[in-house]
């Protein structure tokens, strides 16, 4: 994974450098404490419900970051738009068989015109950016998670904003992260952000679709994401993106179990984002009751894909979750799905309902042969014990 930084200024910059542009007004009567905050923007914010990369929108979110930085707060963007500045460069793009291969030639080319834009933007204010591409793969394999987490570290340390996007030039199915809600959820719990905002065309979280009921009321604060919630947030949005307020929500949850507060808010008024950070403003806020989980149990929740099944009887369950106990062989009734010592699994309750992941110590075919038994009976039965199945600090519970 590369880092790179950008110096460069463009024609861009000094038609935009008029003093107005250039200065960092205060918020406030004082600075409010620094934070680690990460700003994703979707693609319909960046071109402004247009079909290409809208500049003064995205100029008004840089000088918005400018003045958070000039507050002391350490800035992480997330940025969409890589397909739609894609569509910008590929005038024929209309004529490209709909496969995704055109998807990701449109990615190709788009994302060098993106980072292009932001560069040119952030230079006015004299700041420096660094672009990081994901995929999948890169946050599921543990070592390339932390060295990922490393470089955004680095990138902070030397006041650097980062500039992240998945690598859709080279994503397929198998190794999206799926959408820049997940990936911005997932790198605020990597680096210990304090916030998380995700700039959309919507203000929030309506208790009603406001598309279609002029009367919905914003939901301005969620403490725990419920069936409820989950069902409010409704399907996909634009075809700009691919994300909808379905997304946004399943991004909260991974953000706020990782102890990240993430809020929802209109992505044409930005300017309110200094407001957002102190608790103000208008959108929804989905709090955390967690402290930030353990680097190991980030990665665990946030990116990983379960390969098998273990179901536990209700006494495992209960150990597990209320005593905190690692899962021993004696609790586990059912094993399902072929994995390797060392995968990651699913761990089910007698509902049927998924209490959690964790890394088994023994392969499927061994979990079957020691399900039921005594801890000291596993080495008279496979000649060989690695102790308990999954360890506690091997184990995430939802």
């Amino acid at each position: 994974m590369a880092t790179t930084k950008y110096s460069k200024r463009t024609n861009l910059q000094q038609a935009a450098q008029a003093p107005e542009a250039q200065a960092v007004p205060a918020v406030g009567a004082a600075n409010p404490s620094p934070q680690s905050i990460v700003i994703k923007i979707g693609s319909t914010t960046l071109t402004a419900s247009g079909t290409a990369l809208n500049r003064v929108a995205m100029l008004e979110i840089v000088r918005v970051i400018a003045q958070l930085k000039a507050q002391g707060h350490k800035v992480t963007l997330v940025s969409s738009g890589a397909v739609a500045a894609g569509r910008e460069v590929v005038k024929d793009h209309h004529l490209l068989p709909k496969q995704l291969s055109s998807k990701q030639l449109l990615a190709s080319v788009g994302q060098g015109r993106l980072i292009e834009v932001w560069e040119s933007l952030f230079a006015i204010y004299n700041i420096q950016i660094g672009q990081i591409l994901l995929t999948r793969a890169d946050l599921e394999n543990r070592e390339r998670f932390v060295n990922a987490r490393d470089t955004l570290f680095a990138l902070l340390e030397h006041d650097i904003v980062p500039v992240i996007n998945e690598n859709d030039a080279v994503s397929t199915a198998e190794i999206k992260v799926g959408d820049n809600d997940t990936l911005s959820a997932i790198t605020a719990c990597a680096i210990e952000a304090d916030k998380l905002i995700l700039l959309t065309d919507q203000k929030g979280l309506y208790e009603a679709n406001p598309d279609k009921d002029p009367n919905a009321q914003l939901i301005h604060e969620v403490t725990a994401i419920d069936e409820r919630i989950i069902a409010l947030a409704g399907g996909s949005g634009t075809d700009l993106g691919t994300g909808g307020m379905a997304t946004k929500v399943k991004a909260a949850k991974i953000a706020t179990e990782g102890g990240v507060e993430l809020i929802i808010a209109a992505g044409s008024n930005p300017g309110q984002i200094p407001d957002l950070i102190e608790g103000r403003g208008e959108g929804t806020f989905f709090r955390t009751q967690h402290s930030s989980l353990e680097l190991r149990k980030v990665w665990l929740s946030a990116t990983t894909v379960p390969q098998g099944k273990i179901y536990l009887d209700a006494g495992a369950v209960q150990a597990v979750k209320e005593r905190g106990s690692s899962l021993l062989p004696s609790g586990i009734t059912t094993v399902i799905g072929e994995f390797p010592r060392g995968a990651v699994v699913g761990l089910y309750g007698p509902d049927d309902k998924r209490i959690g992941k964790g890394i088994v110590r023994y392969n499927n075919t061994e979990c079957g042969l020691i399900m039921g038994k005594r801890s000291g009976d596993i080495e008279a039965i496979l000649g060989f014990s690695h102790g308990v199945v999954v360890h506690r600090n091997d184990m995430v519970l939802f």
